[in-house]
Protein backbone atom coordinates (compact mmCIF):
# COMPACT_ATOMS: atom_id res chain seq x y z
CA UNK A 1 0.00 0.00 0.00
CA UNK A 2 2.98 2.28 1.15
CA UNK A 3 5.02 2.69 -2.00
CA UNK A 4 8.53 3.45 0.53
CA UNK A 5 10.16 6.04 2.18
CA UNK A 6 10.22 9.50 1.01
CA UNK A 7 12.34 11.75 1.46
CA UNK A 8 12.50 11.73 5.06
CA UNK A 9 8.90 10.70 5.97
CA UNK A 10 8.56 8.00 8.35
CA UNK A 11 7.91 4.37 6.84
CA UNK A 12 3.83 3.27 7.76
CA UNK A 13 3.88 -0.03 6.05
CA UNK A 14 0.96 -2.43 4.57
CA UNK A 15 -1.89 -2.12 6.79
CA UNK A 16 -1.21 -4.25 10.15
CA UNK A 17 -4.31 -3.80 12.21
CA UNK A 18 -8.23 -3.60 11.55
CA UNK A 19 -11.48 -4.04 13.94
CA UNK A 20 -14.43 -5.33 12.21
CA UNK A 21 -18.15 -5.62 13.82
CA UNK A 22 -21.16 -7.58 12.71
CA UNK A 23 -24.50 -7.76 14.22
CA UNK A 24 -26.74 -10.04 15.96
CA UNK A 25 -30.04 -11.36 14.50
CA UNK A 26 -33.49 -11.79 15.30
CA UNK A 27 -35.79 -14.16 13.52
CA UNK A 28 -39.22 -12.76 13.27
CA UNK A 29 -40.84 -14.89 10.91
CA UNK A 30 -40.71 -18.61 9.57
CA UNK A 31 -38.15 -20.73 11.54
CA UNK A 32 -37.49 -24.04 10.36
CA UNK A 33 -39.47 -23.70 7.55
CA UNK A 34 -36.65 -21.44 5.85
CA UNK A 35 -34.70 -24.81 5.80
CA UNK A 36 -37.27 -26.03 3.00
CA UNK A 37 -36.91 -23.34 0.93
CA UNK A 38 -40.10 -21.47 2.13
CA UNK A 39 -38.92 -17.63 2.90
CA UNK A 40 -38.06 -16.24 6.33
CA UNK A 41 -38.05 -12.92 7.81
CA UNK A 42 -34.97 -11.67 9.63
CA UNK A 43 -33.91 -8.22 11.17
CA UNK A 44 -30.30 -7.66 12.75
CA UNK A 45 -29.97 -6.23 16.21
CA UNK A 46 -27.71 -3.70 17.67
CA UNK A 47 -25.68 -6.43 19.65
CA UNK A 48 -22.48 -6.31 17.67
CA UNK A 49 -19.60 -8.93 17.98
CA UNK A 50 -16.03 -6.86 17.17
CA UNK A 51 -13.46 -8.91 15.45
CA UNK A 52 -10.02 -7.22 15.27
CA UNK A 53 -7.50 -8.38 12.97
CA UNK A 54 -3.91 -7.72 13.24
CA UNK A 55 -0.26 -8.84 11.37
CA UNK A 56 2.23 -10.63 13.26
CA UNK A 57 6.10 -12.12 12.71
CA UNK A 58 6.28 -15.62 11.82
CA UNK A 59 3.87 -17.97 10.93
CA UNK A 60 1.42 -18.66 14.09
CA UNK A 61 -2.05 -17.91 13.77
CA UNK A 62 -3.21 -17.30 17.60
CA UNK A 63 -6.98 -16.91 17.98
CA UNK A 64 -8.58 -15.41 21.40
CA UNK A 65 -11.72 -15.35 22.04
CA UNK A 66 -12.21 -14.47 25.65
CA UNK A 67 -15.99 -15.65 25.77
CA UNK A 68 -16.18 -18.34 24.13
CA UNK A 69 -14.36 -21.33 24.22
CA UNK A 70 -14.99 -22.48 20.72
CA UNK A 71 -12.89 -21.21 18.48
CA UNK A 72 -13.84 -23.33 15.45
CA UNK A 73 -16.03 -20.83 13.89
CA UNK A 74 -12.93 -18.31 13.63
CA UNK A 75 -10.79 -21.34 12.73
CA UNK A 76 -13.42 -22.10 9.39
CA UNK A 77 -13.13 -18.24 8.54
CA UNK A 78 -9.73 -18.36 8.62
CA UNK A 79 -9.66 -21.47 6.41
CA UNK A 80 -11.90 -19.71 4.03
CA UNK A 81 -10.24 -16.69 3.82
CA UNK A 82 -6.67 -18.43 2.81
CA UNK A 83 -8.52 -20.21 0.23
CA UNK A 84 -9.91 -17.06 -0.88
CA UNK A 85 -7.58 -14.44 -0.34
CA UNK A 86 -4.54 -16.10 0.13
CA UNK A 87 -4.23 -15.29 3.29
CA UNK A 88 -0.73 -16.36 4.59
CA UNK A 89 1.47 -15.75 7.34
CA UNK A 90 1.17 -15.21 11.04
CA UNK A 91 -1.43 -13.04 12.41
CA UNK A 92 -3.60 -12.52 16.08
CA UNK A 93 -7.26 -13.05 15.41
CA UNK A 94 -9.30 -11.35 19.09
CA UNK A 95 -13.00 -11.81 19.19
CA UNK A 96 -15.22 -9.52 21.49
CA UNK A 97 -18.50 -10.27 21.94
CA UNK A 98 -21.14 -8.67 24.44
CA UNK A 99 -24.12 -10.86 23.93
CA UNK A 100 -21.90 -14.43 23.03
CA UNK A 101 -23.98 -17.38 22.32
CA UNK A 102 -26.25 -17.17 25.39
CA UNK A 103 -29.33 -15.04 23.99
CA UNK A 104 -29.69 -16.84 20.21
CA UNK A 105 -28.56 -14.06 18.57
CA UNK A 106 -26.23 -16.10 16.17
CA UNK A 107 -22.69 -15.02 17.39
CA UNK A 108 -21.88 -18.12 15.33
CA UNK A 109 -22.65 -16.59 12.43
CA UNK A 110 -21.65 -13.02 13.06
CA UNK A 111 -18.10 -14.30 14.21
CA UNK A 112 -17.27 -15.86 10.77
CA UNK A 113 -18.85 -12.87 8.91
CA UNK A 114 -16.79 -10.64 10.74
CA UNK A 115 -13.25 -12.72 10.20
CA UNK A 116 -13.42 -12.99 6.77
CA UNK A 117 -14.29 -9.01 6.66
CA UNK A 118 -11.72 -8.09 8.52
CA UNK A 119 -8.49 -10.60 6.89
CA UNK A 120 -10.38 -9.27 3.54
CA UNK A 121 -9.65 -5.46 5.13
CA UNK A 122 -6.45 -6.86 6.16
CA UNK A 123 -4.62 -8.29 3.23
CA UNK A 124 -6.49 -5.61 0.86
CA UNK A 125 -8.81 -7.91 -0.97
CA UNK A 126 -11.56 -6.74 -2.37
CA UNK A 127 -15.36 -8.82 -1.36
CA UNK A 128 -18.31 -8.03 -2.53
CA UNK A 129 -21.76 -8.98 -0.16
CA UNK A 130 -22.99 -11.97 -1.80
CA UNK A 131 -19.67 -13.42 -2.36
CA UNK A 132 -18.99 -12.76 1.66
CA UNK A 133 -22.25 -14.45 1.81
CA UNK A 134 -21.46 -17.94 0.13
CA UNK A 135 -18.10 -17.80 1.94
CA UNK A 136 -19.15 -17.37 4.94
CA UNK A 137 -22.45 -19.19 4.74
CA UNK A 138 -19.69 -22.40 3.83
CA UNK A 139 -17.77 -22.03 6.78
CA UNK A 140 -20.26 -21.84 9.23
CA UNK A 141 -22.00 -25.28 7.53
CA UNK A 142 -18.61 -26.90 7.81
CA UNK A 143 -18.53 -26.59 11.43
CA UNK A 144 -22.66 -27.37 12.44
CA UNK A 145 -23.91 -29.06 9.32
CA UNK A 146 -27.05 -28.04 9.05
CA UNK A 147 -28.51 -24.60 8.47
CA UNK A 148 -30.23 -22.29 5.56
CA UNK A 149 -27.71 -19.03 6.09
CA UNK A 150 -30.47 -16.35 7.46
CA UNK A 151 -28.62 -15.61 10.27
CA UNK A 152 -25.13 -14.99 7.84
CA UNK A 153 -27.16 -12.80 5.71
CA UNK A 154 -28.14 -10.77 8.71
CA UNK A 155 -24.94 -10.35 9.63
CA UNK A 156 -23.59 -9.13 6.20
CA UNK A 157 -26.41 -6.82 5.30
CA UNK A 158 -27.78 -5.93 8.21
CA UNK A 159 -31.61 -4.47 8.40
CA UNK A 160 -34.45 -6.36 8.14
CA UNK A 161 -34.41 -8.94 5.27
CA UNK A 162 -36.59 -11.63 3.30
CA UNK A 163 -34.49 -14.61 3.24
CA UNK A 164 -34.67 -18.17 1.43
CA UNK A 165 -32.48 -20.75 1.70
CA UNK A 166 -28.68 -20.47 0.68
CA UNK A 167 -29.27 -16.68 -0.61
CA UNK A 168 -31.93 -17.58 -2.96
CA UNK A 169 -33.40 -14.43 -1.84
CA UNK A 170 -32.39 -11.86 0.07
CA UNK A 171 -34.34 -8.80 0.07
CA UNK A 172 -34.43 -5.59 2.29
CA UNK A 173 -37.44 -4.25 3.76
CA UNK A 174 -35.85 -1.36 5.35
CA UNK A 175 -38.17 -1.42 8.37
CA UNK A 176 -37.34 -1.09 12.51
CA UNK A 177 -39.90 -3.56 13.98
CA UNK A 178 -40.76 -2.59 18.19
CA UNK A 179 -40.17 -5.86 19.23
CA UNK A 180 -40.10 -6.62 23.10
CA UNK A 181 -37.51 -9.92 23.64
CA UNK A 182 -38.02 -11.88 26.64
CA UNK A 183 -35.04 -14.43 27.07
CA UNK A 184 -35.96 -17.62 28.57
CA UNK A 185 -32.58 -18.05 30.07
CA UNK A 186 -31.78 -21.70 28.43
CA UNK A 187 -29.45 -21.57 25.63
CA UNK A 188 -30.86 -23.96 22.98
CA UNK A 189 -28.71 -25.83 20.27
CA UNK A 190 -29.89 -25.12 16.97
CA UNK A 191 -28.57 -27.78 15.03
CA UNK A 192 -30.13 -29.99 17.52
CA UNK A 193 -33.83 -28.81 16.46
CA UNK A 194 -32.85 -28.62 12.92
CA UNK A 195 -32.54 -32.25 12.95
CA UNK A 196 -35.58 -32.81 15.60
CA UNK A 197 -37.83 -31.49 12.61
CA UNK A 198 -35.86 -33.51 10.01
CA UNK A 199 -36.68 -36.47 11.87
CA UNK A 200 -40.28 -35.54 12.06
CA UNK A 201 -40.45 -35.00 8.66
CA UNK A 202 -39.17 -38.76 7.80
CA UNK A 203 -42.31 -39.84 9.79
CA UNK A 204 -44.38 -37.93 9.46
CA UNK A 205 -44.46 -36.00 5.63
CA UNK A 206 -47.68 -34.95 4.53
CA UNK A 207 -48.59 -33.27 8.14
CA UNK A 208 -44.88 -31.53 8.68
CA UNK A 209 -44.97 -30.27 4.98
CA UNK A 210 -48.36 -28.91 4.95
CA UNK A 211 -47.52 -27.03 8.81
CA UNK A 212 -44.31 -25.69 7.37
CA UNK A 213 -46.30 -24.35 4.18
CA UNK A 214 -48.50 -22.70 6.07
CA UNK A 215 -45.63 -20.95 8.16
CA UNK A 216 -44.42 -19.92 4.35
CA UNK A 217 -47.89 -18.39 3.87
CA UNK A 218 -48.00 -16.32 7.09
CA UNK A 219 -44.27 -14.50 6.46
CA UNK A 220 -45.55 -13.62 2.88
CA UNK A 221 -48.65 -12.38 4.50
CA UNK A 222 -46.11 -10.86 7.23
CA UNK A 223 -43.75 -9.09 4.42
CA UNK A 224 -46.67 -6.86 3.37
CA UNK A 225 -47.91 -5.99 7.00
CA UNK A 226 -44.01 -4.88 7.62
CA UNK A 227 -43.98 -2.61 4.85
CA UNK A 228 -46.87 -0.97 5.41
CA UNK A 229 -45.73 -0.55 9.68
CA UNK A 230 -48.96 -2.46 10.62
CA UNK A 231 -47.55 -4.04 13.79
CA UNK A 232 -50.99 -5.37 14.97
CA UNK A 233 -51.47 -7.39 12.03
CA UNK A 234 -47.86 -8.66 12.33
CA UNK A 235 -48.83 -9.33 15.79
CA UNK A 236 -51.69 -11.73 15.17
CA UNK A 237 -49.68 -13.72 12.23
CA UNK A 238 -46.77 -13.87 15.18
CA UNK A 239 -49.58 -15.87 17.43
CA UNK A 240 -50.27 -17.92 14.17
CA UNK A 241 -46.84 -18.47 13.52
CA UNK A 242 -45.97 -19.55 17.18
CA UNK A 243 -49.08 -22.06 17.12
CA UNK A 244 -47.43 -24.07 14.47
CA UNK A 245 -43.97 -23.93 15.57
CA UNK A 246 -45.73 -25.38 18.71
CA UNK A 247 -47.25 -28.23 16.04
CA UNK A 248 -43.48 -28.52 15.46
CA UNK A 249 -42.70 -30.12 18.66
CA UNK A 250 -39.69 -26.95 18.68
CA UNK A 251 -41.43 -25.00 21.75
CA UNK A 252 -41.10 -25.56 25.63
CA UNK A 253 -43.67 -24.92 28.51
CA UNK A 254 -40.84 -22.59 29.22
CA UNK A 255 -41.42 -20.17 26.13
CA UNK A 256 -45.09 -20.77 26.24
CA UNK A 257 -45.15 -19.31 29.30
CA UNK A 258 -43.63 -16.17 28.10
CA UNK A 259 -45.57 -15.84 25.23
CA UNK A 260 -48.83 -16.30 27.13
CA UNK A 261 -48.22 -13.59 29.54
CA UNK A 262 -46.91 -11.26 26.75
CA UNK A 263 -50.47 -12.02 24.96
CA UNK A 264 -52.60 -11.56 28.36
CA UNK A 265 -50.85 -7.76 29.14
CA UNK A 266 -51.96 -6.79 26.02
CA UNK A 267 -49.40 -7.44 23.00
CA UNK A 268 -50.59 -7.54 19.72
CA UNK A 269 -49.24 -11.31 19.24
CA UNK A 270 -45.76 -13.17 20.84
CA UNK A 271 -44.05 -16.25 19.52
CA UNK A 272 -40.85 -18.06 20.20
CA UNK A 273 -37.87 -16.22 17.99
CA UNK A 274 -35.18 -19.00 16.55
CA UNK A 275 -34.93 -22.90 16.25
CA UNK A 276 -36.84 -23.00 20.06
CA UNK A 277 -35.80 -25.34 22.85
CA UNK A 278 -35.29 -22.04 24.91
CA UNK A 279 -33.31 -18.56 23.64
CA UNK A 280 -35.56 -16.11 23.28
CA UNK A 281 -39.26 -15.32 22.57
CA UNK A 282 -40.56 -11.18 20.89
CA UNK A 283 -43.74 -9.52 21.10
CA UNK A 284 -45.30 -6.86 19.40
CA UNK A 285 -47.38 -4.49 21.40
CA UNK A 286 -49.09 -0.91 21.58
CA UNK A 287 -47.12 1.54 22.99
CA UNK A 288 -48.96 1.65 25.85
CA UNK A 289 -49.12 -1.83 26.59
CA UNK A 290 -45.15 -2.32 26.43
CA UNK A 291 -44.08 -1.56 30.28
CA UNK A 292 -46.76 -3.88 31.00
CA UNK A 293 -45.92 -6.81 28.89
CA UNK A 294 -42.10 -6.26 29.33
CA UNK A 295 -42.95 -6.75 33.30
CA UNK A 296 -45.65 -9.67 32.46
CA UNK A 297 -42.20 -11.79 30.98
CA UNK A 298 -40.48 -10.97 33.68
CA UNK A 299 -43.10 -11.92 35.97
CA UNK A 300 -43.48 -15.10 34.36
CA UNK A 301 -39.52 -16.28 34.39
CA UNK A 302 -37.89 -14.12 31.47
CA UNK A 303 -35.38 -11.37 31.24
CA UNK A 304 -35.81 -8.19 29.20
CA UNK A 305 -33.69 -7.61 26.15
CA UNK A 306 -33.17 -4.41 25.20
CA UNK A 307 -32.42 -4.69 21.55
CA UNK A 308 -33.06 -2.17 18.63
CA UNK A 309 -33.79 -3.87 15.06
CA UNK A 310 -32.38 -3.23 11.67
CA UNK A 311 -29.46 -2.66 12.43
CA UNK A 312 -26.27 -2.21 9.94
CA UNK A 313 -24.57 -4.97 8.97
CA UNK A 314 -21.28 -5.99 8.56
CA UNK A 315 -18.81 -2.98 8.97
CA UNK A 316 -14.92 -1.65 9.32
CA UNK A 317 -15.27 0.54 12.96
CA UNK A 318 -14.10 4.03 12.61
CA UNK A 319 -11.76 5.21 14.76
CA UNK A 320 -13.38 8.59 14.55
CA UNK A 321 -15.08 10.11 17.97
CA UNK A 322 -18.63 10.38 17.01
CA UNK A 323 -19.30 12.52 19.90
CA UNK A 324 -16.66 14.74 19.20
CA UNK A 325 -18.17 18.45 19.37
CA UNK A 326 -17.53 20.86 16.35
CA UNK A 327 -18.21 24.37 16.00
CA UNK A 328 -21.05 25.32 13.90
CA UNK A 329 -21.70 28.43 11.97
CA UNK A 330 -23.75 30.12 9.77
CA UNK A 331 -23.04 31.36 5.86
CA UNK A 332 -20.92 33.92 7.56
CA UNK A 333 -19.02 31.80 10.08
CA UNK A 334 -20.62 33.06 12.88
CA UNK A 335 -20.84 30.70 15.76
CA UNK A 336 -24.20 29.39 16.84
CA UNK A 337 -23.77 26.01 18.69
CA UNK A 338 -21.91 23.36 18.92
CA UNK A 339 -22.94 19.42 17.50
CA UNK A 340 -21.48 15.95 17.23
CA UNK A 341 -19.34 14.60 14.78
CA UNK A 342 -21.94 12.42 13.91
CA UNK A 343 -24.44 14.77 13.42
CA UNK A 344 -22.31 17.25 11.52
CA UNK A 345 -21.54 14.38 9.25
CA UNK A 346 -24.98 13.36 8.68
CA UNK A 347 -26.93 16.77 8.10
CA UNK A 348 -25.79 19.39 5.38
CA UNK A 349 -27.32 21.91 7.33
CA UNK A 350 -25.07 21.94 9.81
CA UNK A 351 -21.94 24.23 8.57
CA UNK A 352 -19.23 23.46 10.06
CA UNK A 353 -15.46 24.61 10.91
CA UNK A 354 -12.82 22.49 10.07
CA UNK A 355 -8.81 23.23 8.52
CA UNK A 356 -6.56 22.04 6.22
CA UNK A 357 -2.65 22.55 5.72
CA UNK A 358 -0.92 21.81 2.80
CA UNK A 359 2.84 20.91 3.18
CA UNK A 360 5.21 21.62 0.16
CA UNK A 361 8.85 20.34 -0.06
CA UNK A 362 11.90 22.39 -0.72
CA UNK A 363 11.30 21.46 -4.41
CA UNK A 364 7.81 22.24 -4.65
CA UNK A 365 6.23 18.72 -4.54
CA UNK A 366 3.18 18.28 -2.28
CA UNK A 367 2.73 16.07 0.95
CA UNK A 368 -0.78 13.97 0.34
CA UNK A 369 -1.83 11.51 3.10
CA UNK A 370 -4.38 8.61 2.06
CA UNK A 371 -6.76 8.28 4.39
CA UNK A 372 -7.09 4.95 6.73
CA UNK A 373 -9.59 2.71 6.26
CA UNK A 374 -11.29 3.35 9.87
CA UNK A 375 -12.58 7.05 8.65
CA UNK A 376 -16.14 7.80 9.00
CA UNK A 377 -15.73 9.94 5.59
CA UNK A 378 -14.34 8.58 2.25
CA UNK A 379 -11.75 6.12 3.69
CA UNK A 380 -8.73 5.09 1.53
CA UNK A 381 -9.21 8.24 -0.70
CA UNK A 382 -6.03 10.50 -0.87
CA UNK A 383 -6.82 13.91 1.00
CA UNK A 384 -4.98 16.95 2.30
CA UNK A 385 -1.49 16.95 3.77
CA UNK A 386 -3.04 17.75 7.04
CA UNK A 387 -6.71 17.81 7.56
CA UNK A 388 -9.55 17.91 10.60
CA UNK A 389 -11.88 20.00 12.51
CA UNK A 390 -12.36 22.86 15.11
CA UNK A 391 -13.95 21.54 17.97
CA UNK A 392 -15.44 23.24 21.00
CA UNK A 393 -13.55 25.49 22.68
CA UNK A 394 -10.59 26.10 19.58
CA UNK A 395 -10.04 28.33 17.44
CA UNK A 396 -9.13 27.62 13.69
CA UNK A 397 -5.08 28.49 14.27
CA UNK A 398 -5.12 25.97 17.62
CA UNK A 399 -7.29 23.37 15.70
CA UNK A 400 -4.31 23.60 13.20
CA UNK A 401 -1.90 23.12 15.20
CA UNK A 402 -2.65 20.41 17.12
CA UNK A 403 -3.84 18.24 13.38
CA UNK A 404 -0.52 18.78 12.73
CA UNK A 405 0.97 17.04 16.54
CA UNK A 406 -1.61 14.46 15.89
CA UNK A 407 -1.40 13.24 12.63
CA UNK A 408 1.88 13.93 11.63
CA UNK A 409 3.90 14.44 14.91
CA UNK A 410 5.02 17.71 14.15
CA UNK A 411 5.22 21.76 14.57
CA UNK A 412 5.65 23.91 11.32
CA UNK A 413 5.63 27.65 10.89
CA UNK A 414 2.14 28.01 9.11
CA UNK A 415 0.28 30.99 6.41
CA UNK A 416 -2.77 31.50 6.00
CA UNK A 417 -3.95 30.87 2.49
CA UNK A 418 -7.58 31.64 2.63
CA UNK A 419 -11.24 30.76 3.33
CA UNK A 420 -13.71 28.38 1.42
CA UNK A 421 -17.29 26.67 1.94
CA UNK A 422 -17.29 23.50 0.69
CA UNK A 423 -20.84 21.45 0.75
CA UNK A 424 -20.33 17.44 0.27
CA UNK A 425 -22.52 14.49 -0.32
CA UNK A 426 -22.65 14.49 3.53
CA UNK A 427 -21.73 18.11 5.21
CA UNK A 428 -20.79 21.54 5.09
CA UNK A 429 -17.80 22.71 5.93
CA UNK A 430 -15.97 26.59 5.87
CA UNK A 431 -12.30 25.77 6.09
CA UNK A 432 -9.23 27.66 6.86
CA UNK A 433 -6.68 26.63 4.57
CA UNK A 434 -2.93 26.87 5.48
CA UNK A 435 0.23 26.21 4.13
CA UNK A 436 4.13 25.41 5.00
CA UNK A 437 7.43 24.39 3.66
CA UNK A 438 9.47 21.13 5.10
CA UNK A 439 10.62 17.45 3.62
CA UNK A 440 9.98 15.93 7.43
CA UNK A 441 10.67 13.95 9.34
CA UNK A 442 7.28 13.03 9.98
CA UNK A 443 5.11 10.60 12.08
CA UNK A 444 1.95 9.45 10.79
CA UNK A 445 -0.50 8.53 12.83
CA UNK A 446 -1.55 4.92 11.45
CA UNK A 447 -5.11 5.09 12.79
CA UNK A 448 -5.22 8.31 10.51
CA UNK A 449 -2.63 7.72 7.84
CA UNK A 450 -2.10 4.76 5.63
CA UNK A 451 -0.10 6.51 3.51
CA UNK A 452 2.15 9.55 3.32
CA UNK A 453 3.85 10.56 -0.18
CA UNK A 454 5.20 13.77 -1.71
CA UNK A 455 3.88 14.07 -5.28
CA UNK A 456 5.44 16.67 -8.26
CA UNK A 457 2.57 18.34 -10.05
CA UNK A 458 2.48 16.27 -13.42
CA UNK A 459 3.05 13.32 -11.71
CA UNK A 460 -0.09 13.95 -9.77
CA UNK A 461 -1.82 14.58 -12.62
CA UNK A 462 -1.29 11.46 -14.50
CA UNK A 463 -2.18 9.28 -11.25
CA UNK A 464 -5.42 11.55 -11.21
CA UNK A 465 -5.84 11.13 -14.22
CA UNK A 466 -4.96 7.16 -14.55
CA UNK A 467 -7.10 6.63 -11.39
CA UNK A 468 -4.24 5.66 -9.79
CA UNK A 469 -4.77 8.42 -6.73
CA UNK A 470 -8.59 9.19 -6.01
CA UNK A 471 -8.72 12.50 -3.93
CA UNK A 472 -11.92 13.43 -1.66
CA UNK A 473 -13.73 16.07 -3.25
CA UNK A 474 -12.98 18.67 -0.49
CA UNK A 475 -9.18 18.15 -1.31
CA UNK A 476 -10.04 18.54 -5.08
CA UNK A 477 -11.17 21.84 -4.25
CA UNK A 478 -8.47 23.12 -2.17
CA UNK A 479 -6.23 22.10 -4.53
CA UNK A 480 -7.54 23.55 -7.51
CA UNK A 481 -8.27 26.61 -4.89
CA UNK A 482 -4.56 27.27 -4.60
CA UNK A 483 -3.45 26.15 -8.07
CA UNK A 484 -1.93 22.95 -7.90
CA UNK A 485 -4.65 21.05 -9.88
CA UNK A 486 -5.98 23.34 -13.19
Amino acid sequence: MFIGSIGRIGLIGRISMVTVSAPGKLMVMGEHAVVYGHPCIVTAVDRRLTVEAQRTKGKDVVVESPQVNDTRFVRAAIAASSGAFGVRGGMRIRTECPFTNAYGFGSSSAVVVATIRALSDLFEKQIEEFELFRMAYRAVRSVQGVGSGFDVAAAVYGGTIVFRKGGEEIHPLSRAIPLIVGYTGVKADTPTFVRIVADRRRKQPAETDGILEDIGKLVRRARKEITALNWQELGSLMNKNHGLLTKLGVSTPKLDRLVSAARKAGAWGAKLSGAGGGDCMIAVAPKNKQKAVENAIENAGGEIVHVATDAPGVREETTDDQAELFVVVDRNDRVIGYRTRYACHHDRSLIHRSVGAVIFDPSGRILLQKRSRTKDLQPGLWGLSVAGHVTKGETYTAAIRRELSEELGVELPLTVVGKTLFTGSDETEISAIYETRSDGPFHPDPREISALRFFGKGELDKKISSGNVMLTPWTQKVLTMINVLP
